[in-house]
């Protein structure tokens, strides 16, 4: 495989093709997922509507039964189970002719999307380490723009030529790479042993060895009370995340009175600078401790919205020239902290319950995604003061509680002293040139995290 530049981790033409792949087939069906329902239902846009919020909060609670299968299980086979589940869920879309048939297919696609962003991270963790882990995340967010764009872009092809018939075409290519992603991960071979444990033991086998330790489990990661506070606090960070799809379009024609083309445009750079600065943005900052650059987008975000606030003041020739660089900045916002946030998350958790832990991360966006809505409605009926204080203010408030909790977290492949009691979930200094070589960080980082995770 041509390297790209991405990063070197094991059977990386596999794992890289498999995001190609599954992305591009979605990026394919996602402009026409809502209308499909249309085209194939004598229904209302508020019923199918219900119907699809309906299956997506039903959802919910699968990413905590996603995260207890990939400790139970492997990371791998929750990744391939989601990729089989979307498949089923988009397979019954031409069925799906009444409210409670939408309902369930939805329920399906999203059920495959937490199985996904559950076990997804986790298996990065099992192939690379250290500053590579950030590395890997940023390639695949650089994949995942890309191949949306051009699955974006290959479906209205499809659409002129083919019209509404285009649909069921799109929808058929796009269960096809589903199961073609599946097969490609299904290959994909992972060590069997994990940090700390003995080659060839499995964890019932070590808990059979030491009947006094509880075997870890959603405890242990509930009561980490420093990683809730993390999660909660990025889960408000989350909220920015709105802008460039829900906040900025009507904020754009509504209350600036740009034209209609603007939030298409500002959505295209915004996903054009992803694909071309992601890598290298996050090769750049690799030297800074992923906590700072976490808390850094916070206040960008702030200054963004402030940003934001203040272009209502000029012309709207002006308004449309300033806010390419606005939207730059809130780009880069997203660049610096999303790698290290996965990696972070992905990295401090105990090998064996590092699935409990991703599935917990991953509920901010779920989280945040049912109230974004109701916030951006309420603001945007009050002008752009009420937005951009809102929004500004939330993003304010999640970089001071970052701030507080992400310093307390303790990387579990990072060596260095435990307090007495204190579970990190490092593994044991039997191997210290194992550790020592996991870090793969420049000789002169210092990430500096306090070793005091708060754990009872």
């Amino acid at each position: 495989m041509i390297s790209l530049g991405l990063p070197r981790i094991p059977q990386r033409g596999r794992i890289f093709s498999s995001v190609f792949i599954d992305t591009f087939g979605w990026g394919l069906f996602a402009p026409l997922a809502f209308l499909y329902f249309s085209y194939n239902t004598g229904l209302s846009f508020s019923a199918i509507g219900s119907a699809v919020s309906a299956g997506t909060l039903a959802a919910l609670p699968t990413a905590l039964l996603a995260g207890w299968l990939v400790d139970r299980f492997s990371p791998k086979a929750v990744l391939v189970s989601s990729n089989l589940v979307t498949a089923l869920g988009y397979g019954l879309y031409p069925f799906a002719s009444e409210w409670t048939l939408i309902a369930v297919a939805t329920f399906l696609v999203m059920a495959g999307d937490r199985l996904y962003w559950a076990s997804w991270p986790v298996i990065v963790v099992d192939l690379a380490s250290g500053r590579k882990l950030d590395a890997t995340y940023a390639a695949v967010g650089t994949i995942k723009n890309f191949t949306v764009a051009t699955g974006a872009l290959a479906s209205s092809g499809l659409t002129v030529v083919f019209g509404h018939g285009a649909a069921d075409l799109v929808l058929a290519l796009n269960v096809v790479t589903s199961l073609v992603a599946a097969v490609l991960l299904a290959g994909v071979r992972i060590p069997a042993t994990r940090p700390g444990q003995k080659p060839g033991a499995t964890e019932e086998e070590e808990q059979e060895e030491n009947p006094g330790r509880p075997a870890p489990g959603w405890r242990d990661a509930f009561t980490d009370h420093a990683f809730t506070g993390f999660c909660f606090f990025f889960m408000l960070l989350t909220f920015a995340w709105a802008l460039p799809s829900t906040i900025l379009p009507a904020y754009a024609v509504e209350i600036m009175e740009l034209p209609d083309w603007t939030p298409a445009l500002f959505l295209g750079i915004n996903s054009v600078a992803i694909m071309l600065a992601q890598m290298p943005v996050t090769a750049r900052v690799s030297h800074v401790p992923r906590q700072r650059l976490i808390v850094r987008a916070g206040l960008i975000f702030v200054v963004v919205f402030t940003g934001l606030y203040l272009v209502t003041k000029v012309p709207a020739t002006t308004a449309i020239v300033v806010l390419v660089p606005v939207m730059l900045t809130f780009t880069l916002g997203e660049m610096i902290s999303l790698p290290a946030a996965n990696a972070l998350v992905a990295s401090s958790a105990p090998a064996a319950i590092r699935g409990r832990y991703m599935s917990l991360f991953q509920l901010s966006w779920a989280v945040s995604g049912l109230f974004i809505p109701l916030l951006a409605g309420f603001v945007l009926d009050r002008g752009a003061l009420w937005v951009c204080a809102a929004f500004g203010g939330i993003a304010l408030l999640a970089a001071i509680g970052i701030q507080a909790t992400a310093y307390r977290i303790a990387p579990a492949d990072r060596p260095g002293p435990t307090p007495r009691g204190a579970k990190t979930g490092a593994p044991p200094p039997d191997h210290p040139s194992d550790e020592a070589a996991s870090l793969d960080l420049r000789p002169d980082e210092s990430t500096r995290p306090v070793s005091t995770k708060d754990v009872t």
